[in-house]
């Protein structure tokens, strides 16, 4: 493919996104990891002018909100497969950083799988103490286990919906850590287990305002110094949207 044959997103300089974050988006002490992958993914898109359909995201520092942060892109590749570095930057430093891969034609879902009702979830609400960011959430709980609940399964499962709004790509970064940490369901006590990295595979169109999306989640692994957890995301229909990893880093045991 020639140069003029790039789209115009592809060859042009692309403005940094500057943006604040409002303080209610903090988890613990910054801003969710979620919300911060999500503006990656929707700045990688826009440089590229194609959906995202992988991205890898290392979270490097904790980001503070009321205090300006500015995304930029670089495209790595272009055309019908392409390659966008996207970092997030506060204060001079680079916060995070995400490698995002997109391709430029229509997402087709694949075939749906058997989800339970909306219906059957049990209203849940996450501690606003400990995650403010919660107050954007509408959380319904599946399955037996519940964080801090003390559990023999280090596993979540419930519907969650992103009340408000927020970009498409960046609801969908939300959502892929919406949930605490897996780990949380086998213990009584919170830890601090920031997310330092985490993967995505985007199977389908990022979820609609108010949609309901069933994330289940579970730790594969643990030693002294990170957990894993993995996720999948379906939509109320049963299509998948996503699967995700993210490595959690414990700071204290």
């Amino acid at each position: 493919m020639s140069l003029a044959a790039l789209p115009d997103t592809a060859i042009r300089p692309a403005p940094a996104r500057v943006l604040t974050v409002d303080p209610s988006w903090r988890s613990f002490t910054h801003v969710q990891g979620g919300l911060v992958v999500g503006h990656l993914l929707a700045a990688a898109a826009d440089r590229a002018g194609a959906a995202p359909r992988a991205v890898g995201a290392h979270l490097l520092a904790g980001v503070e909100p009321s205090t300006e942060v500015r995304v930029e892109t670089a495209a790595d590749r272009t055309g019908t497969t392409g390659s966008v570095r996207a970092t997030l930057a506060q204060g001079g430093r680079v916060a995070a950083v995400a490698q995002v891969l997109t391709l430029g034609r229509p997402v087709r879902p694949a075939p749906p799988a058997p989800v339970p009702p909306v219906g059957d979830g049990v209203p849940f609400a996450l501690p606003r103490d400990l995650v403010p960011f919660a107050e954007h959430l509408s959380v319904r709980a599946l399955g037996a286990t519940r964080p801090l609940g003390g559990g023999d399964e280090p596993r979540l499962t419930a519907w969650v919906r992103v009340d408000g709004d927020l970009e498409p790509l960046v609801r969908l970064g939300v959502l892929l850590d919406a949930l605490p940490p897996s780990l949380f369901a086998v213990r009584t006590t919170p830890l601090a287990v920031p997310t330092v990295e985490l993967t995505a595979h985007l199977a389908g169109p990022p979820p609609a305002a108010g949609a309901w999306v069933l994330v289940d989640q579970v730790t594969t692994w643990v030693d002294d110094d990170v957990a894993v957890d993995d996720a999948e995301l379906r939509a109320e229909d049963g299509s998948l949207v996503a699967r995700a990893r993210q490595t959690r880093r414990l700071l204290a045991r």
